[in-house]
């Protein structure tokens, strides 16, 4: 019954009510921008019936451009690229926090200082790149690959420039670092586990320390969706993958409303479900933590 109600909250109420209401906002300021008359509002809202509905007198308004092509792309592209880029942002994180509470550690527990030079060496250098415009990245990927780019350095590029790899290490090294010095931390570190620098695996004080960090951090990934699917869209526009960017962009430049309603829809649509994906692990993971989290 708690998985029910778990469903009907984040799929019904969040996802699917985010993304109706979500897609109408945004075409709503669209057209109020472009000063449209008010044909064009009852016109849009006839075309995102069609499309939602199913209605092939959609796919026939939209020629080159149906329903089923732009739920294609996004479910091709633009979904395993976004998926590509949280999977990435969370190693990263993983490895720096690690990095990071091991060397605090050994420092404190130990003398250890060389750890934490590095540690901090890298950070700088996070931190820059994270300072760095992400159209400088591509440009990078452009230099070295033209305007084919293989997807998986695109979708790594996209977390490692313009800072969302460095937030989410900042922000779990921090939760790291308030859990080590706690109560609960030093009772465990008296079983002389290993430290586990690299990777908080289980059974190291690091994989122990996020274990407390968890409930916390999960959250936090939901919450960076929006940025990274946002990057992702610049990404196809930049590299004209046949994702849901592109066909945005196209639409945008074209003026086509009822190519710019789909897009939109199905870009929240990827949007609300990878977010959705991240709230389940979470569910499942800390069920007990997931009502105050979230």
């Amino acid at each position: 019954m708690r998985f029910v109600r778990f469903l009907l909250k984040e799929l019904v109420l969040r996802a699917i009510l985010f993304t109706v209401f979500g897609t109408v906002a945004l075409v709503t300021l669209y057209l109020l921008s472009i000063g449209a008359p008010a044909e064009d509002y009852s016109r849009a809202a006839r075309t995102f019936g069609l499309f939602i509905s199913g209605s092939p007198e959609f796919s026939q308004a939209q020629v080159g451009f149906s329903a089923q092509a732009i739920i294609a792309s996004g479910a091709a592209i633009t979904f395993p690229l976004a998926l590509g880029a949280l999977f990435f942002m969370t190693m990263i994180a993983l490895m720096s926090a690690s990095a990071s509470a091991s060397s605090r550690y050994l420092a404190g527990e130990h003398g250890l200082r060389l750890g934490a030079a590095l540690s901090g060496g890298a950070g700088l250098a996070a931190s820059v790149l994270s300072a760095t415009p992400l159209f400088v990245g591509f440009w990078l990927l452009y230099g070295l690959f033209g305007m084919n780019p293989p997807m998986i350095l695109i979708a790594l590029m996209t977390v490692l420039v313009g800072g969302s790899g460095w937030d989410a290490s900042r922000f779990l090294i921090m939760e790291m670092d308030r859990q080590i010095d706690a109560t609960h931390t030093m009772v465990y570190s008296m079983l002389g586990p290993s430290v586990g620098r690299l990777f908080p695996m289980p059974g190291t004080m690091t994989g122990y320390l996020l274990n407390s960090c968890a409930p916390r951090f999960i959250p936090y990934i939901a919450g960076k969706v929006p940025a990274i699917i946002g990057g992702i869209t610049i990404a196809e526009m930049v590299f004209s993958f046949p994702g849901l960017g592109r066909t945005l962009l196209e639409a945008l430049l074209l003026r086509n409303d009822g190519q710019l309603i789909s897009s939109v829809f199905v870009l929240l649509s990827v949007n609300a479900f990878v977010t959705f994906l991240v709230k389940t692990v979470l569910f499942l993971m800390y069920p007990r933590w997931y009502e105050k989290a979230i």
